[in-house]
């Protein structure tokens, strides 16, 4: 290895190991949320937690809102925590306006009573598991914009730049040391015909 190598191999192989220690807790949230999802129900057989909490607040529509814009003016009010947007926006069969919004630490139910003037937020608080799913898919720009929620959107990011990053230079390292290593050549050339052969399956 010339000398201009081995300085790119050294530099590399160092931030390589600080990539991986500096956004270490990121991954131990993947593979914690990756080994549960082995486990969870199959579709269709999912039950949301219980109601956890129950709060009422008292709102006043507008007048001349159609059901989207009246859910976005409650949605507005209600300033849910770590809110990452609402969906499923409808009537109830007493024919309240209801939707839900999801939030890290678990999704919220919201029904307009317009007759008794009053906005009930259900929450629904998630189990330590799906918590740290919701961790694990959370971004900058995906939920409400508090100091907490922004700086671990951020260092989610970064730490998915850094497992590219790590992916790479390993490679590299591989093929700049030991590129006849039968055991490594066999590896990545199965791990890379197993990953085409999924992609064309599952497509």
């Amino acid at each position: 290895m010339s000398m201009n190598k081995k300085v790119l191999y050294d530099w590399l192989k160092k931030i390589h190991m600080y990539s991986g220690l500096l956004t270490f807790s990121a991954f131990v949230v993947w593979g914690v949320t990756g080994i549960h999802a082995v486990f969870l129900e199959p579709p269709g057989e999912h039950q949301p937690p219980p109601v956890s909490s129950l709060r009422e607040i008292p709102y006043k529509a507008a007048g001349g809102l159609d059901d989207q814009q009246l859910a976005k003016a409650i949605f507005d009010t209600v300033a849910i925590p770590l809110a990452g947007g609402r969906y499923n926006v409808h009537r109830d069969e007493q024919s309240n306006l209801a939707f839900n919004v999801f939030t890290i630490n678990g999704g919220r139910e919201v029904t307009f009573d317009e007759g008794a003037g009053i906005v009930r937020v259900a929450h629904r608080a998630n189990s330590v598991w799906g918590y740290l799913s919701s961790m694990h898919t959370a971004h900058s720009r995906r939920h409400r914009l508090t100091a907490s929620v922004i700086a671990w959107g951020y260092f989610n990011e970064v730490s998915t730049w850094a497992f590219l990053f790590m992916t790479v230079s390993g490679v590299y390292m591989w093929i700049a040391t030991r590129p006849g290593l039968r055991w490594a050549q066999l590896t990545m050339g199965g791990m890379a015909l197993l990953t085409v052969a999924l992609w064309v399956v599952i497509r």
